[in-house]
């Protein structure tokens, strides 16, 4: 009898080794899943953000320049998109073709802000010569989401006017900075996701 105890009690116990697997086990499972849940940080966001602006201006400005065709960028604080200049319709139309040239609208909590006065070159640069006019109906529409006219021009010569375009990441107490830049031509510069501006 005193034997039967003794297996019955072998067999409804575990062991601290099989205990201590377990434990192991479901700690390996939930960070397994924070980390799918977590995605990128702050700073992959924002970089990955500069990243894509810069690849897709540098599509535009070669896109120009194969076509012989004048190209231009527009900035809002929460979107950007670009702008080809039609020779058959004598005006800026938006740039439908390819589909990564379209308006990109930035995730909630990054925002952007153009900067174009006081660049170096940029008094020199002979885009600052041209002086584009608008017919009366060509006028921007204060709540348009595609301006009439460029504020950055990509010409098909292959000059870009100077620009420094700032990324700002707000979704904690400090903000992180990023920066893409160009005094005439591609290649653009882009500063890493930081707390101090560039």
């Amino acid at each position: 009898m005193n034997t039967r105890q003794v297996q019955r009690q072998q067999v409804l116990g575990f062991t601290l080794l099989e205990l201590m697997l377990v434990i192991l086990l479901i700690g390996l499972l939930a960070s397994v899943v924070v980390i799918n849940f977590a995605g990128e940080s702050r700073k992959e966001r924002l970089d990955d953000e500069a990243a894509r602006f810069q690849q897709l201006f540098h599509f535009a400005a070669e896109t120009a320049m194969l076509k012989q065709q004048e190209w231009g960028l527009y900035v809002m604080p929460d979107r950007y998109g670009f702008l080809y200049y039609s020779n058959n319709d004598a005006k800026w139309l938006e740039a439908t073709e390819p589909r990564g040239l379209q308006q990109h609208i930035l995730p909630e909590d990054i925002t952007i802000s153009l900067e174009l006065e006081g660049l170096p070159g940029a008094d020199t640069n002979l885009l600052s010569q041209l002086d584009w006019v608008l017919d009366d109906q060509d006028e921007t529409d204060e709540e348009s989401e595609i301006p009439v006219l460029p504020q950055v021009f990509v010409l098909s010569s292959g000059e870009i006017s100077p620009f420094q375009l700032l990324f700002t990441e707000k979704s904690e107490l400090t903000p992180l900075y990023s920066s893409v830049s160009t005094e005439f031509a591609i290649p653009l510069t882009r500063t890493l996701a930081a707390e101090q501006l560039p």
